[in-house]
């Protein structure tokens, strides 16, 4: 008389647990990206488009007040846009806060811009600091 042994494979001793793993991981991811999604998109853009603050941040550069303030402003690189917050509201308009690094210290760059013809108008530029609390308007209410 012969005796099977019937051992069962690991997938069907397992499956209903990593089945429920992988549920619950799809879930996270498909929540993480949900909730994130917008505001990826919205760096995504600025990488991609840099004109928006690269513009804003040659008026900057170049006033007096702030390189009083600052000191030489160096460039923005995407880790101060990183450090930031960008959103895109409405079709063409941008509200981007953006770390700007002096000699002398550091601050935010505010800007608010709308697109249109594929040039970016610029409603407000301004820059702030802590110590001392300044706010320097480039472009918008003075």
């Amino acid at each position: 008389m012969t005796d099977y042994i019937h051992k069962k494979s690991w997938w069907r001793k397992n499956r209903s647990w990593v089945l429920v793993v992988l549920v619950l991981v799809f879930g996270f991811i498909l929540t993480i990206l949900t909730v994130l999604g917008k505001p990826i998109g919205d760096f995504t853009k600025a990488i991609v488009d840099p004109s928006v603050y690269n513009n804003a941040f040659d008026m900057v550069q170049d006033d007096e007040r702030v390189i009083k303030l600052l000191g030489e402003v160096q460039p923005i690189s995407i880790f101060e846009l990183l450090e930031g917050e960008v959103r895109y509201a409405e079709e063409g308009k941008a509200i981007i806060t953006v770390g700007v690094k002096g000699s002398k210290q550091k601050g935010k760059m505010d800007i608010v811009a709308n697109k249109k013809n594929n040039i970016w108008q610029y409603q407000t530029i301004r820059v702030r600091t802590k110590r001392p609390r300044k706010i320097i308007e480039i472009l918008g209410n003075k």
